[in-house]
């Protein structure tokens, strides 16, 4: 009490934060982002029964036009990055066995890494951020341009039509871009071996045979498979979850591609420990 007036201490001290609420939160956004996936992933696999049965809306032509697109015009970007890669990974394996005289297992090293795992994941990569980008992006500026909601309004419905025609494209061309990138990485490696390396093209061709077997092609063709379901189907959610502006836009391409990496990476963890497991 100073002069008959009572002060008021104000009190500096401010909430602390609820950190059990926010991980809370967290983890009650994940759950639901989970169930809204599965149940976009449903709503495809009906629209695909309902195409298969001859009652849906997707047409032909547009199929098409996502394969050459997904498929055909990917093919440059493909060889290219995976010929870099084949050459990567021969040079530093010849750096590495030529302390023990073993420069002709470079073919080996090249030929099983690149067909059981690596061309799948480099491919998977490049169409993460070449095509899931772009499904997000046209499917995203169509839904802020209301060119969705106008399909709903004359009976159409944008999983058939807009959807499904780019599920089917990538899981397609996919598994058939994976085994193109391994051939063309197996290309690059004997490119490295038949110049820095006393090896001839009939010996690299030889152990690359030797050490190829049908389990590892299959193994490398059933991850681009996958691969093509997890881009394709992330770049389309993302495109539909999009907010109507530019910004959105951006936004939405950015998470497409950034989820669409990290399923691929995610799902090569599940299927290596299911392989492993199984003895494949």
């Amino acid at each position: 009490m100073s002069g008959g007036r009572i002060q008021l201490k104000k009190s500096n001290q401010t909430p602390k934060n609820d950190i059990f609420g926010r991980l809370g939160d967290f983890f009650v956004r994940i759950i639901q982002s989970i169930y809204n996936n599965c149940k976009f992933v449903c709503r495809v696999f009906r629209a695909m029964y309902y195409v298969s049965r001859g009652h849906g809306d997707m047409r032909r032509v547009d199929l098409w036009v996502e394969i050459d697109a997904a498929g055909l015009r990917a093919i440059p970007i493909v060889c290219l990055i995976s010929f870099m890669i084949g050459l990567i990974i021969a040079f530093v394996g010849h750096m590495q066995l030529e302390m023990f005289g073993a420069e002709i297992y470079v073919a080996a090293l090249v030929a099983i890494s690149m067909v059981r795992i690596v061309g799948a994941i480099m491919t998977g990569i490049i169409m993460a951020g070449r095509t899931g980008a772009s499904y997000a992006a046209e499917i995203g500026s169509m839904h802020a341009n209301d060119e969705i909601d106008a399909l709903k309004t004359m009976g159409i419905s944008p999983m058939e039509f807009l959807v499904l025609p780019r599920v089917i494209a990538l899981t397609i061309t996919m598994p058939l871009l994976t085994i193109i990138a391994d051939a063309v990485a197996i290309l690059g490696g004997m490119c490295v071996a038949i110049s820095i390396m006393n090896v001839s093209i009939a010996e690299y061709w030889q152990t690359t045979l030797d050490w190829i077997n049908f389990k590892n092609f299959a193994v490398g063709v059933f991850h681009g498979w996958i691969f093509g379901w997890v881009i394709a189907i992330t770049g389309c959610i993302c495109g539909l979850r999009a907010e109507r502006n530019a910004v959105g836009i951006g936004r939405a391409t950015t998470r497409a591609v950034v989820m669409a990496i990290v399923g691929c990476v995610v799902a090569t963890a599940i299927l290596t420990l299911v392989f492993n497991w199984l003895g494949i």
